[in-house]
């Protein structure tokens, strides 16, 4: 698989330095035969026809192919789930899906420091959507493949997320054979917005990687520069029940990390209905000033006195990097 580097004015995180496997285990179904067996079949080689029909109605993905896309839907950008679970594959919006992580899925963490960003004691159990197909596990992945989108787009998108919420952890990471070191793409322990740069006509999968059990919604966006010069984005919740006594249902009412908000006491107004601002030009925070008002009782006259106190927090930032080598990508035409 290929990875380019971003153009300019794009940004990409910068995966966690990690050391060589060497004899490091690693998860299971990146060691099976039977997973590589997938690989070398072809599976990642696909044409994605311009007729493909784009359905609705809400739909639970347990099992089968599933790529994360753009599409043009009636002349608008639009993050959509191209199904390929039936014959023709069909697209859907990303709103009305939610992906089934079965108990198939199930493997052991693997006791090495270089998968330390799993944030998993060696030997727990993890629920694992693989980067080489599991006939029993959903196979989730991307692709810039839609024929509308290659005609309209300069050169690549670029994948955001923004935020998980979940009972656990989760990441997504490429590896590169049995060997290769981990190249983490999104850590769900990240504050700041977590973007990847993908050319035109690719097709990825990587392996996505939960704690626990339970409902994960992440918010997701996809964006992208138009050869006209227009800028196009669109940004929808990616929904996942995990392990088979999660409800699906409960994974389409659960709501975004963007629909929550900002904790209660993140900003406070003073008596005149004003908030203040506070800190380095650096950070995106808005300060807290609490009011305190004290007034002194006695027989002559009475005053106030104000108080207020700020508070500041720093976010990591993501930095550009350079391009790495994985498998688990059909780099197309790029």
């Amino acid at each position: 698989m290929s990875h380019h580097p971003a153009p300019p004015g794009t940004s990409r995180r910068r995966a966690r330095p990690l050391a060589a496997l060497l004899a490091a285990p690693l998860l299971v179904v990146l060691l099976s035969p039977a997973a590589h067996a997938a690989e070398d079949d072809g599976g990642l080689d696909q044409t994605v026809a311009p007729d493909e029909e784009n359905v609705d109605g809400q739909a639970v993905l347990d099992i089968g192919h599933v790529d994360i896309g753009p599409r043009f839907v009636d002349g608008a950008w639009r993050v959509q789930g191209r199904d390929d679970s039936q014959t023709p594959p069909v697209w859907r919006a990303l709103t009305d899906v939610a992906v089934q992580v079965v108990d198939a899925a199930v493997q052991q963490a693997p006791d090495s420091p270089d998968f330390a960003f799993l944030d998993a004691e060696p030997g727990s159990e993890l629920y694992v959507i693989p980067q080489t197909q599991h006939p029993e596990v959903v196979w989730l992945g991307w692709n810039t493949q839609d024929p509308e989108v290659m005609e309209q787009v300069n050169r690549g998108v670029t994948l955001t997320m923004h935020g998980v919420q979940g009972p656990g952890h989760l990441a997504v990471f490429l590896q590169n054979g049995d060997l290769g070191a981990p190249e983490v793409l999104w850590d769900g322990d990240e504050p700041e917005p977590q973007e990847l740069w993908v050319d035109l006509n690719t097709h990825t999968h990587a392996n996505w990687v939960f704690t626990e059990p339970g409902v994960y919604v992440v918010d997701f966006e996809i964006s992208a520069d138009l050869i006209t010069g227009q800028t196009v984005t669109d940004r929808a919740p990616l929904r996942f029940a995990v392990g088979e006594d999660t409800e699906t249902a409960d994974a389409f009412t659960a709501p975004t990390p963007e629909a929550t908000g900002a904790p209660p006491d993140a900003e406070e107004p003073d008596e005149a209905g004003a908030a203040s601002d506070g800190g380095d030009g650096g950070s995106s925070l808005p300060a807290v000033l609490l009011v305190v008002g004290a007034v002194a009782v006695a027989l002559a006259a009475a005053g106030a006195t104000v108080a207020a106190r700020g508070r500041r927090a720093r976010r990591i930032a993501a930095t550009s990097d350079g391009a790495r080598d994985a498998d688990g990508s059909d780099g197309g035409a790029s």
